[in-house]
């Protein structure tokens, strides 16, 4: 059994010019791009009548399965940077796009949250399917790293042996991650994120106009006031600070039963350490938690290496490779 001393991270240091985490952030958002990836798209069809789409990068050897951030894709630049180096190994990789989120607007009123596994559980079963010998590594990111954790890590989830995980930049509190976005400089993220939802739910007015209370969901500033407005009561919770509470992973992070890497900046500004799992929430010899003074947000550029994270993820799944 390999023991938590037994991987280490490399050293990380960020450029002069780049040590705030709002530099690093929207940096690694921006102008850190993957090469070229050759993804082949595919649409998996679900048991609610709806489907969410999957790019694929064929290869050989293990299957790298990535979860991308809120309102984010398969061509998020966290993701297309993983996918790059999968590529280069020879690997195949499996990019969700949770639904809504690949360009076409899904055939339910739903769409997702980081309490809803059904549609990645779905997608773990495929891959194992496909070919039942092979490593399979999973790798969340932001919001895409607490939908893998509540996947992983929830008794009701029925999957197929992991080899390893990798959470990055995770929200296991989603309550103080939405809270610091609505503060400071960091509000130019959220309105980003309600922006966007309010475009989707645009489109889905017309297909569904008594579903949701439409003014409120499109006069909402924050995340929190759409989350109390709205999210909320659909989902049958009695406030939004509930529905968090239910849909965060930290309190169940030690069912998860297979070698888990984690990685917090501790200068994030979205997932702050408040959002932090506690020590005792730690306990299992599966976790390896890490944390780096400097980071920011799901970004972590480096001024000693290119793809430091992804060499950080795929250093892990390596280690892990039985």
């Amino acid at each position: 059994m390999k023991t938590k001393a037994s991987f280490e991270l490399s050293s990380f240091r960020p450029p002069y010019h780049l040590r705030n985490p709002h530099a690093q952030s929207i940096y690694a958002g921006i102008f850190l791009k993957g090469d070229i990836v050759n993804y082949r798209r595919e649409r998996l069809n679900t048991s609610d009548e709806d489907f969410f789409d999957i790019d694929i990068i064929d290869g050989s050897g293990p299957a790298v399965i990535a979860c991308h951030g809120f309102e984010g894709s398969s061509n998020s630049t966290h993701i297309t940077r993983l996918m790059t180096l999968v590529q280069k190994l020879g690997w195949s990789g499996y990019a969700i796009n949770y639904r809504s989120c690949s360009g076409v607007i899904n055939d339910t009123f739903y769409t997702y949250n980081a309490g809803k596994t059904e549609d990645l559980e779905q997608l773990i079963w495929y891959v194992h399917e496909q070919n039942p010998r092979r490593p399979i590594f999973l790798a969340g990111y932001s919001f895409g790293a607490n939908i893998l954790a509540n996947c992983i890590s929830r008794p009701k989830s029925n999957l197929p042996q992991i080899s390893a995980s990798a959470l990055i930049s995770g929200n296991y509190r989603i309550e103080p991650g939405v809270i610091a976005m609505s503060k400071g400089f960091s509000r130019v993220y959220e309105e980003s994120f309600v922006n966007s939802l309010i475009e989707k739910y645009k489109q889905k007015q017309s297909k569904f106009p008594n579903e949701i209370d439409y003014e409120a969901f499109f006069e909402s500033k924050t995340l929190y006031e759409l989350d109390e407005k709205i999210t909320a009561p659909y989902f049958n919770f009695s406030s939004a600070s509930n529905f968090y509470e239910d849909i965060s992973s930290a309190t169940h992070l030690n069912n998860i039963n297979h070698p888990t890497f984690m990685l917090n900046s501790i200068d994030d500004p979205l997932s702050p350490p408040a959002c932090f799992p506690l020590g005792k929430e730690l306990s299992s010899h599966f976790l390896n938690f890490f944390t780096t003074k400097k980071g920011g947000h799901v970004a972590f550029v480096s001024r000693d290496t290119s793809y430091w994270l992804e060499k950080q993820i795929l250093r892990w799944f390596i280690f892990n490779i039985s």
